[in-house]
């Protein structure tokens, strides 16, 4: 088939009502039992088994057809310029799937079981409505949403609850179908601004977990040593998993799927001062000929550069080491080093000029070729302590190893603090923070983002996500995602409605606009509002975003204050690695911040947290 060797632009539905849980959706009904002719002694026709619904493999030539001809539909409808490019592939939204009955094709997962599309064009209508930013189902064209027969809402107990809030469910649709109001369509690639940002780009490849695929970049050497500065990489405009184009050979390259989760709004009982959460079901594009959505008012309990519990660099004199900030500080800041508790580390006190966050340096590998290709929690510490003896060089060396592979295990952890329900039954809990690998975010925060694969913007472009919701989804396995406005630089003299007002901004890019603009006035730095509420999976975050002027003078203090002084500082950025880069695994959901760092620091270490952050499992203090 011509499948088989052409290319085609995958995308990707990242929202979904779907409703498929999986294998055992549809059961298999039991056979009949043939005893009437037992009983009467007589011939009697066996009866006739019931049509069974028969799920297709995924690489089923027939799914791949389908998955073809509502690329057709979907790029007829949605591509501005339809006849050009390559043709779309297009991958099912999560909770549906294909299925064959009576040698019929049929599409499953609507959240009303029975309601079954069976024909491209009749799916097709409803994908259109579910990569629009309508949450009202009237709105979409298709048999089943628009049909005046439909009795009632899908089940709370189905295996796999919608995706969509149980307000926005099909329920009632009057005797004659409703208008249908307009459907914006998704910002195509490569449409959205593109300049570059201070948000970081990576100097090593992701590393990518399980739930998302990310785009594969290329492989870089890693260095020996920690470098003071990453060099900076083309990087590609991000855009929202609700609509991802992207290269790939059909049918023979299997694609994973982004997912997306409804979120619900945060409830009215929020620590201090903390900015509502806007509800969200899904990653929109945000038109820029719309009228301006609210204002958020933002706000931050933390302080823009290091954090209490945060996993940091330290300069130990010629020879930088990592260690946990134990306590919050100002100037100066009391370290745990990291290592294994059989060999206990003093404390050590660093003010901000000999500190730089986990990011600022790339980890080096282990020099024991018995550590190669393990983990930390897989080594046998106490044993390798025990035969190093006094040797204070192997012992020394045995330290090392040991930071370097649990800074990879907490770099590839997370844990929640400070819950913002009670519900400890609810499908989905919002949080107002999180120790998200070696950094701590919070609602109000901003983030630097991975590209998605597939988009199509500026090498130089990059994007950053001002944080509304933290929510955690609960089940095998737990996911944390995170819900906010997707921010990207203006243009140079664009004046546009998406320019966002310096108020209005999260203040993490307050601070940076305020800088930026009196430095170089000449030069008036902008924000646009690029997407609003947007919803990324765990492995699109690439960490913290940090103000250029708050770290840059600890990265290159000289080079940084001789671009201030001649009032260029277009091109200082905080280059950055990312979460996960290099990591030896994925580790994910930890109960707290003592249990991820776990055997690296002493028994005995004390931390001590802002009251604000209340751990699972730790005093409400946030003291140990």
């Amino acid at each position: 088939m011509a499948a088989e060797t052409k290319d085609f632009d995958v995308v990707r539905v990242g929202r979904s009502d779907g409703a498929d849980s999986g294998p055992g959706y549809w059961p298999v009904a039991a056979a009949p039992a043939v005893n009437a002719a037992k009983k009467t002694g007589k011939d009697v026709a066996p009866p006739r088994a019931k049509a069974q619904m028969v799920r297709l493999d995924e690489d089923d030539p027939r799914f791949v057809e389908w998955r073809i001809k509502l690329g057709i539909l979907l790029k007829q409808e949605l591509s501005p310029n339809p006849e050009e490019g390559n043709p779309w592939y297009v991958q099912f939204p999560r909770g549906y799937w294909l299925y064959e009955k009576s040698k019929h094709l049929w599409v499953s997962g609507y959240p009303i079981k029975a309601k079954l599309f069976k024909t491209p064009q009749e799916f097709g209508l409803h994908l259109i409505w579910l990569l629009s930013s309508s949450m009202d189902y009237t709105d979409c064209c298709c048999i089943h949403c628009n049909l005046p027969t439909l009795a009632k809402n899908p089940s709370a107990t189905d295996a796999a609850a919608p995706m969509l809030p149980a307000s926005a469910a099909p329920s009632k649709v009057p005797v004659a179908p409703p208008k249908v109001s307009p459907v914006p369509l998704p910002t195509p690639a490569g449409q959205l601004p593109t300049k570059q940002t201070p948000g970081g780009q990576s100097s090593q490849p992701s590393q990518p977990a399980p739930v998302l695929q990310n785009a594969t970049e290329p492989a870089t050497a890693e260095p020996t040593g920690p470098a003071a500065q990453a060099p900076p990489q083309p990087q590609p405009q991000t855009q929202a998993p609700s609509f991802i184009p992207d290269q790939a050979q059909v049918p023979t390259q299997s694609q994973a799927q982004a997912q997306t989760q409804a979120l619900p709004p945060a409830p009215e009982a929020q620590p201090q001062a903390q900015p509502p959460v806007q509800p969200s079901a899904q990653a929109q594009a945000q038109p820029q000929n719309q009228s301006r959505p609210p204002a958020i008012k933002w706000s931050l309990q933390a302080p823009f550069l290091f954090r209490a519990g945060e996993l940091v660099w330290y300069q130990n004199v010629n020879s930088w080491r990592l260690g946990v900030i134990a306590a919050p500080g100002n100037e100066s800041f009391q370290l745990i080093p990291i290592g294994h508790s059989a060999a206990k580390q003093q404390n050590v006190t660093k003010v901000c000029k000999e500190m730089r966050p986990f990011h600022a340096f790339s980890v080096p590998g282990v020099m024991l070729p018995d550590l190669q290709n393990k983990v930390f929690d897989q080594v046998p510490w106490e044993n390798l302590f025990l035969l190093a003896g006094q040797d204070r060089a192997k012992r020394n060396n045995l330290i090392l190893d040991a930071s370097k592979m649990a800074a990879s295990k907490i770099d590839a952890s997370y844990s929640l603090w400070c819950p913002l329900s009670e519900d400890v039954s609810a499908d989905t809990m919002p949080f107002y923070g999180c120790f998200f690998g070696a950094e701590r975010i919070e609602i109000g925060d901003c983030v630097r983002v991975r590209p998605l694969a597939g988009d199509g913007g500026s090498p130089n472009d990059s994007s950053v996500l001002g944080l509304t919701g933290i929510v955690v989804r609960k089940g095998s396995p737990g996911a944390v995602v995170f819900r906010g406005n997707m921010y990207q630089t203006a243009k140079e003299g664009e004046d546009s409605p998406g320019v966002v007002p310096l108020e209005n901004l999260p203040l993490a890019l307050q601070d940076e606009t305020r800088w930026r603009c009196q430095v170089s006035p000449e030069q008036q730095w902008r924000w646009v509002l690029a997407k609003e509420n947007v919803v990324l999976e765990e492995q699109a975050v690439r960490g913290r975003f940090y103000p250029t002027h708050r770290l840059m003078p600890i990265l290159n203090e000289a080079g940084f204050n001789a671009a201030v002084a001649e009032g260029n500082v277009e091109s200082q950025y905080p280059f950055l690695n990312n979460r996960m880069d290099g990591s030896g695994g994925y580790i994910g959901h930890k109960a707290n911040r003592r249990e991820t760092l776990g055997a690296s620091v002493p028994g005995d270490a004390r931390f001590a947290m802002e009251p604000l952050i209340r751990e699972m499992g730790r005093p409400a203090s946030g003291s140990e």
